[in-house]
């Protein structure tokens, strides 16, 4: 069970998980950056930064374990900040390992089982490090603990009158620290803390903000005032550890030592830092309802300060109102039909056309409120790139490659629901990027190519759709080669793949049999998981394409929607049932005679412009019944497309495009060859979602 502060609420608990979660990512990506950017001041000051925010806020949540192994990190960065160190592999490398560390110990506090680990021996790394070429730095003078000078600014001395006139004592309290301590920071934070829990601090000698940038010595002054006796504030610091002594003595307001703003300039910092203190660490609640309000005492003025006008929902109500405004778009296809009948049926009634104008009006709300309620589900998709970095250096050092990782985008906004499930397919493109795709330095120098190989991760808003890609310049992937092995392994009949084109036979690296544990050392190929990357990309109504060129490297681009909740698509009717086709998917529409269909090695094919597009009729496929074609013989066909593959669907008609709510099939239809969900229309009709993928498969591969 994880050890930490028996009082530590829950708030309080959520608050520390947030924030520690955005530290640790922070010094994921950073860290990485380091090894580059060596000399980067202001990188190293924000790692550092991080590094103590973490330490600070574990210390005062009692958690040691997490505490001290992010003091030993910041032993190396400190001095790695002031030029004692130089950033190196191995000093790269304990970073990481003691960030992987952290990780952990925060996964601890919220696992149901908890992950056993030892960070003793990587604080003795870190430490060991610290220590190797690390600069003597001779020792000051020690500081005088008995007494500390505290100035109390003009402000402080009539906010301690006020508090003596209602009864309140008044302290002089300096504690000093244990000679050698590395928490010196952390405790003093803790006596203001602590102590402005039992009354008001006037004014701290050094102030919070030297503490928290870590300029204080080995001892601390303040000022007290409150309903206190010199007992409980004996009994308060008992608690606190690594204090090596205590004075405690009445505070006489006529001898203190006042500030004044009339002083120079240079002074003006320690005005504002010991009002600071008092103002940040006591009278929590009086000043949240002042911060609340907009305004808040600073130096004796009033001042406005801009509070963020932002508020945290918890995902389940967003995915809720996500539902409900999907049913809503239902709900409104149906009035706009209804309206447009009654219009075209009593066009001169003026109610009916006071109803049209009242059904454009909310038309228009509930697209506004579509769209809100969209851009409220978005995150951007750095927060999935963010963590690349990291792997994509672990994997090129284990492999040998040298990699320069650009990725671009990373602001494009994708809806949670399918940020959630990107990740899995990203990690296996780039692992097999780096696997199967670059080649080692001596290759690629043989190559004539630059040793550093070029991985680019880029995300882009395509329409209603984001597009992300992974690109690399390694070696490509060698179809006709692919194609031989999916043969010889039963993936594909000969026949089958004499009618493919080795542009074709690149997509076979998608196919289950194919992923094998076997290298396929014939083809600068890739097999090993990418079956998974793509029937995650078609869970997610998206489709994947890759380009590649021999000797050049490949492309893979996912096409992914914006969000899970809606597609726009395209209705039409075969066999008597109504389908939608995501409009992502189609090339165009046709209406052709029966006369241009041909016959190409027995299969129903026609000409468009310079290709020949295979035909699937879809009543056929899907076993739906006799076809209702026109009666003057015109044959419908959708062209729909994926990456480069192109079939025609025949069909009975068209309907309009239409904006539709997408719902899953369920465990009790199960999946269903073709099919990817379905959908209820503003009719009342139900309209099956056609999955293009399969389909197309169906034509190329003869599935």
């Amino acid at each position: 069970m994880v050890q930490i502060a028996s009082d530590v609420t829950p708030e309080e608990l959520q608050v520390f998980l947030q924030d520690t979660d955005e530290q640790l990512q922070l010094l994921d990506e950073d860290i990485i950056k380091l090894e580059n950017e060596s000399d980067d001041e202001t990188l190293l000051q924000e790692i550092f930064r991080a590094a103590h925010t973490i330490k600070g806020s574990s210390a005062m949540l009692g958690y040691d374990m997490m505490a001290e192994l992010t003091h030993a990190m910041e032993s190396i960065l400190d001095k790695l900040r002031h030029g004692e160190l130089s950033v190196n592999t191995e000093i790269a490398d304990a970073l990481l390992a003691a960030l992987d560390d952290l990780r952990i110990l925060r996964e601890n506090l919220t696992a149901d089982q908890e992950t056993e680990i030892d960070v003793t021996a990587e604080i003795a790394r870190l430490e060991e490090l610290a220590n190797a070429e690390s600069v003597a730095v001779t020792a000051g003078p020690s500081e005088e603990t008995a007494a500390i000078s505290v100035s109390v600014s003009e402000e402080g001395r009539k906010r301690l009158q006020e508090l003596l006139s209602t009864g309140s004592k008044a302290y002089q309290i300096t504690v000093a620290i244990e000679p050698g301590s590395p928490w010196g920071a952390v405790r003093f934070f803790q006596v203001l803390n602590d102590l402005g829990e039992k009354g008001t601090i006037i004014a701290s000698n050094p102030t919070q903000e030297e503490i928290e940038a870590e300029k204080a010595g080995a001892a601390l002054g303040l000022i007290l005032a409150g309903m206190i006796e010199q007992d409980e504030i004996n009994e308060v610091l008992g608690e606190i550890p690594d204090i090596a002594n205590t004075s405690i003595d009445p505070y006489d307001p006529t001898q203190a030592t006042t500030t004044s703003k009339e002083k120079d300039p240079e002074s003006d910092d320690e005005l504002d830092d010991a009002t600071a203190a008092a103002q940040e660490i006591v009278d929590s609640a009086a000043e949240t309802q002042e911060k609340s309000s907009g305004n808040m005492e600073k130096s004796g003025t009033q001042e406005t300060v801009k509070v963020s006008e932002t508020v945290r929902i918890d995902v389940e109500r967003l995915d809720s109102l996500m539902n409900q405004i999907g049913e809503l778009v239902v709900a409104r296809t149906a009035f706009n039909r209804i309206s447009s009948l009654l219009t075209s049926k009593y066009r001169d009634d003026d109610d009916i056309f006071a109803l049209s104008k009242t059904l454009t009006n909310i038309t228009k709300i509930t697209d506004d409120l579509q769209l809100d309620i969209t851009e409220a589900r978005m995150m951007p998709v750095g927060t999935v790139f963010t963590r690349f970095p990291r792997l994509i250096r672990d994997l090129a050092q284990k492999s040998g490659k040298q990699v320069n990782f650009v990725v671009e985008g990373q602001e494009t906004g994708i809806d949670r629901s399918v940020i959630e499930h990107i990740r899995d397919p990203l990690v296996h493109l780039l692992r097999n990027a780096i696997d199967h795709g670059i080649e080692t330095p001596d290759q690629r120098k043989v190559a004539g190519k630059p040793k550093k190989a070029t991985i680019r991760l880029a995300a882009a808003h395509e329409q209603s759709y984001i597009a992300i890609t992974v690109e690399d310049d390694g070696g490509g992937i060698n179809g006709a080669a692919l194609k031989e092995k999916a043969v010889s392994n039963g993936v594909i009949s000969p026949d089958a793949a004499a009618r493919m084109d080795d542009h074709e036979a690149v997509d076979l690296i998608f196919e289950a049999g194919l992923s094998t544990a076997e290298k396929i050392t014939d083809v600068s190929g890739r097999g090993v998981g990418m079956d998974i990357v793509k029937s995650h990309i078609e869970a997610l109504n998206g489709m994947i394409n890759v380009e590649t060129k021999l000797g050049q490297g490949s492309k893979f681009t996912l096409k992914l929607p914006l969000t899970l909740a809606t597609i726009n698509g395209l209705l039409i009717s075969s066999g008597g049932v109504t389908y939608a086709i995501p409009l992502v998917a189609v090339s165009e529409t046709l209406r052709i005679q029966p006369s241009e269909i041909q016959t190409v090695t027995q299969r129903k094919v026609i000409r468009l412009r310079d290709r020949v597009v295979p035909l699937l009729f879809l009543e056929e496929v899907l076993e739906t019944g006799s076809s209702n074609r026109d009666p003057d013989g015109i044959i419908h066909i959708a062209v729909v497309k994926m990456g480069d593959r192109m079939i025609g669907l025949v069909v009975d008609s068209f309907k309009e495009p239409q904006e539709v709510v997408v719902k899953s099939l369920g465990n009790y239809i199960g999946e269903v060859k073709g099919i990817a969900g379905a959908s209820i229309l503003g009719t009342g009709e139900v309209a099956l979602i056609l999955d293009i993928s399969s389909l197309i498969k169906l034509v190329v591969m003869g599935e």
